[in-house]
């Protein structure tokens, strides 16, 4: 069985996915870095659990939807950042699916399928010079 340990995969993720695979850009990597902050410490104070003992089955879709609401109500987070949040977690996931194949946990896998929230685009106004 390969190691589901969540610090190593996250570590592995930003060092050797997005750095040097990806190529992408440091802001992308800053947002993703603090997704994961946010997430990690949601984690810790809503469920206790310290980052260093994680596994990849403690990232379930019911946990992240708590997450995404955490955001959007506590946190007061635009629709638009909370939908960012979430494609740094399906980035993530995506990685680990690579990487694992069918090893990657069923729960971990419903993570996928939660839908990104539409959000209404202001209109441009008239009477901008």
């Amino acid at each position: 069985m390969k190691n589901l340990d969540l610090a190593n995969l996250l570590t592995r993720f930003f060092s050797e996915h997005l750095v040097q695979q990806r190529n992408v850009s440091p802001q992308t990597v800053a947002a993703y870095r603090d997704t994961f902050r946010l997430f990690l410490r949601f984690l810790h104070n809503t469920r206790r659990q310290k980052p260093s003992q994680l596994s990849l089955h403690a990232f379930t879709a019911p946990i992240v939807l708590d997450f995404l609401s955490h955001l959007e109500q506590k946190r007061g987070n635009a629709i638009r950042s909370r939908n960012a949040r979430l494609a740094a977690i399906r980035s993530f996931l995506h990685y680990a699916s690579d990487l694992l194949g069918p090893e990657l946990p069923e729960l971990t896998r419903r993570i996928m399928a939660i839908p990104m929230k539409r959000h209404t685009r202001p209109m441009l106004s008239d009477d901008l010079p």
